[in-house]
């Protein structure tokens, strides 16, 4: 057998093994979608983080461009969480749905 064939013959068997073992790892059949993977959150409507954003750069009295809202969630009917970075730091407005500051603190 020459050189060139044993090493084609060792890339096919390596490849073989490789795909035979990417193969073994479930049942052969797609697992089916979990319910439990994601929740459905409802977020806050822009406005409303962005009324948070600002009311925060005010309070905290640090440049509005240094807040940035990065996550929100529906807390109760009616309210929304908004986590916030400001500056180096965070900071959580609870608002609701009519544009009024429930609580503003620091985290």
């Amino acid at each position: 057998m020459s050189l060139r064939l044993s090493v084609n013959v060792a890339v096919l068997v390596s490849a073989g093994a490789l795909l035979a073992a990417c193969q073994s790892g479930g049942s052969g059949s797609p697992a089916a979608p979990s319910s439990t993977v994601r929740q459905t959150v409802v977020t806050a409507p822009a406005d409303l983080q962005l009324i948070c954003a600002s009311e925060a750069a005010t309070r905290f009295s640090v440049a509005s461009n240094a807040v940035l809202p990065v996550s929100s969630q529906q807390v109760e009917n009616g309210q929304y969480r908004v986590d916030l970075t400001v500056d180096s730091g965070r900071a959580v407005c609870v608002v609701d749905d009519n544009a009024n500051i429930v609580s503003l603190e620091r985290a």
